[in-house]
């Protein structure tokens, strides 16, 4: 029941990220849905079983199912609403404590949609009934960051909520500066969390008074990482002098014409892999493209490959998806560009976690499994050839699904 629970948790979560759709019904669905999953422990077995009946009929999620799930939901609301009444209370950061973030960290006023972070703020909270306190800080810092709500500095902002969401839900902490480096860097590149941290209990205080004093000791190592991490991306291409970016156009590979995925195309590989339509950061994914372009008119298709596996990885613009999406993408950039690729289906997830996670060279791992295609083999069109590799490595795809 709980994994029907935490499907429709992540679904509406997704949802409530999306910048269009029926989001009245969203938001009066993730509150249900909220409520249910604090509340869970003191619900009667009754109340569960009749639960799981509608979350079954309901699931996988859609505009029409999510209207009916609603409606019957709503019959128990009075329970929920107890129930969750009855859990050790969490305490979030609401929308004024979200601008006072942006504003304490930059000097400036919030420039952020109120209603875009109200979405994401509770987006933040839609989490399984057992979750620790560590997943719920960091479910809130990705979610803040995700949803790239102000002009700059997302990843300290969604940091410092982060440790002050912590402070005031029982966690003792003393960052060091390399410590508030990382996880700044850990925010910003969506790679695994370090957060050192002891029970301690909860602070009282109101969470400007936590903002403030956590902003004083690491608001110069935040904003200096992100300061860095945004100097260090690639410039963008229409930015460069008109010599310049002639020789960063593509050039002939094996195949002896370039071809190469456009935005578009990662958005829609995203979205094939994913299920759903999820929310991107457009900086990074334009970053990660530009990856597949080549240098000094360079012919090593290998070499490209691992740099578009490396780049991609490096920056994960999407909010769910990355590895299944990197995977999809490398595989269709070497096929359209004149190789073959020899991997199977049960090593894919391996391969694309070992890259990942730095166990392995993209090129070393590109070699592994790429071959120059015979002389002559026709050209697939680039969505027609993602397609079949999706149908191809989806038990791999289903093993990364949420990473």
């Amino acid at each position: 029941m709980e994994s029907l629970l935490a499907d429709a948790l992540r679904a509406v979560r997704e949802r409530l990220l999306l910048p269009e759709g029926d989001m009245e019904t969203v938001h009066e669905l993730a509150l249900v849905l909220r409520d249910a999953s604090l509340g869970w422990a003191h619900l009667p077995e009754e109340t569960r079983g009749h639960l799981q009946l509608a979350l079954q009929s309901a699931l996988p999620l859609n505009a029409g199912s999510a209207q009916v799930l609603l409606e019957e939901l709503s019959a128990f609301q009075k329970s929920l609403g107890w129930a969750a009444a009855h859990a050790p209370p969490w305490r979030y950061p609401a929308l004024r404590d979200a601008h006072h973030a942006y504003e304490i960290l930059t000097d400036a006023p919030a420039d952020a949609d109120p209603a875009r972070l109200q979405r994401a703020l509770l987006s933040a909270e839609l989490v399984e009934p057992d979750a620790s306190l560590r997943m719920r800080a960091e479910s809130l810092m990705r979610t803040v960051y995700a949803a790239q709500l102000f002009r700059e500095y997302n990843a300290s902002v969604a940091a410092l909520l982060g440790l002050a969401f912590l402070r005031a839900n029982g966690a003792a902490l003393d960052l060091s500066d390399a410590q508030a480096q990382a996880l700044v860097e850990a925010v910003a590149q969506q790679s695994p969390f370090q957060l050192p941290e002891t029970a301690a209990p909860p602070d009282p205080r109101a969470w400007s008074d936590l903002l403030e004093e956590l902003a004083l000791r690491y608001r110069a190592v935040f904003l200096r990482t992100e300061r860095a991490l945004n100097e260090t991306q690639l410039v963008r291409l229409e930015n460069l002098p008109e010599p310049v970016r002639a020789t960063l156009q593509p050039a002939p590979g094996p195949s002896f014409e370039w071809r190469y995925l456009t935005l578009q195309d990662l958005i829609w590989i995203n979205s094939e892999v994913t299920k759903s339509p999820q929310p991107y950061s457009y900086d990074r994914l334009e970053e990660a493209t530009y990856y597949q372009y080549s240098y000094r008119q360079s012919r090593d298709v290998l070499l490209q490959a691992a740099r578009f596996l490396w780049g991609y990885l490096k920056y994960r613009p999407f909010a769910q998806g990355n590895l299944a999406t990197a995977l999809i993408a490398t595989l269709v950039f070497l096929q359209i560009n004149g190789y073959e690729t020899r991997l199977p289906v049960e090593h894919a997830a391996e391969w694309i976690e070992q890259v990942a996670l730095r166990r392995k060279h993209p090129l070393d791992a590109v070699r592994q499994i790429a071959m120059p295609a015979v002389v002559g083999k026709r050209p697939e069109p680039l969505r027609e050839l993602a397609h079949h590799l999706i149908e191809q490595y989806e038990s791999a795809l289903h093993q990364l699904s949420g990473k």
